[in-house]
């Protein structure tokens, strides 16, 4: 009980008393932790630097590759119809492995033509597009 009091008050003097003359090494070491790490910098945002589209078999099937993988946090795949309007056909969760990597998606085939591109959501929440690849359907 007096140990927990006493380092209750270690901290609170720690906390409200800061003279200017004081370092760190006037405090016990559970006090003062030591210097704080610094931020984890990120080398960019992801891109999406290759994705290719096919069909095979009763599939289409997308595969991107990825440069600065580490800093994406996950992927929409957008489908088109128009080439403009876009929408979600599937979210892919980003891989913390570094430099670059890569990714699949599949779709059923279906009997039109249709786009589809990556949406990259980086963990700084900055968010990039890929191009846009255009599956044709085969008779």
């Amino acid at each position: 009980m007096i140990k927990n009091i006493t380092l209750i008050a270690l901290i609170l003097l720690r906390v409200f008393y800061q003279p200017s003359a004081t370092t760190n090494e006037d405090f016990p070491s559970f006090i003062n932790p030591g210097p704080t790490p610094l931020p984890m910098v990120l080398s960019g945002p992801a891109k999406v630097v290759s994705i290719k589209g096919t069909i095979n078999k009763n599939k289409i099937v997308l595969k991107w590759v990825v440069s600065e993988n580490e800093s994406a946090a996950q992927f929409e795949v957008e489908k088109s119809y128009d080439g403009k309007n876009f929408t979600m056909a599937a979210l892919v969760f980003g891989t913390d492995k570094t430099a670059s990597d890569s990714y699949e998606f599949y779709d059923k085939k279906i009997k039109k033509t249709v786009q589809y591109r990556i949406k990259i959501i980086n963990k700084n929440q900055t968010i990039g597009y890929s191009s846009a690849v255009e599956i044709n359907p085969i008779p």
